[in-house]
């Protein structure tokens, strides 16, 4: 193999397979592809109490729900840079005894998802029962897996609420762009 293949192949392994630890990439015409290592150490991300939001739109119980966030936007932001990621976690454990899964949506671009909440891909993530600072991904798409529910929602879709709340599909209140 020639050093200018190895060169260009090294250069490839750098731009197209990083996990970014959670940052958010500077170049916005970019997609990202968030990988497990992306969501490491997301506990000591900025964080907020957004248990009202859930309540509001009657797809929560009541029980404390956080979300915690990899970078805030620049101020003034019309939109989340690509590269964001938002993580959901509800304490407590289910009716049925076992626990709410850990969702996250993941600001993709690149036009993924133009269909429902533009730029955004969606993820069930669990912590490594070892490991808490650590991840696997259960699932990742445009909503979650055919006989997966969420929220009541017998077609399982992330989109139908996030797309109605604005704010770049983010629901939160606490997220809303223009506290930033």
């Amino acid at each position: 193999m020639s050093r200018l293949a190895l060169a260009l192949g090294a250069v490839w392994m750098l731009v197209g397979c990083g996990g970014g630890g959670g940052n958010t990439q500077p170049d916005a015409s970019t997609p990202f592809l968030a990988f497990a290592t992306d969501f490491t150490g997301y506990h000591s991300w900025q964080h907020y109490d957004t248990s009202d939001a859930g309540m509001l739109v009657g797809i929560h119980d009541g029980r404390p729900i956080t979300e915690y966030i990899n970078d805030l936007p620049p101020h003034g932001s019309a939109t989340f840079p690509i590269g964001t990621i938002v993580v959901k976690e509800v304490s407590g454990p289910e009716p049925d005894g076992g626990t709410h899964p850990v969702l996250a949506m993941v600001k993709r671009g690149g036009g993924f998802n133009s269909a429902g909440a533009d730029g955004w891909e969606w993820f069930e993530i669990q912590p490594h029962a070892d490991a808490k600072d650590t991840v696997h991904v259960v699932w990742r798409g445009v909503g979650p897996p055919i006989g997966d529910t969420y929220g009541g929602d017998a077609s399982a879709g992330c989109n139908v609420c996030h797309t109605d709340c604005g704010n770049d599909s983010v629901c939160a209140h606490a997220l809303l762009l223009s506290n930033f």
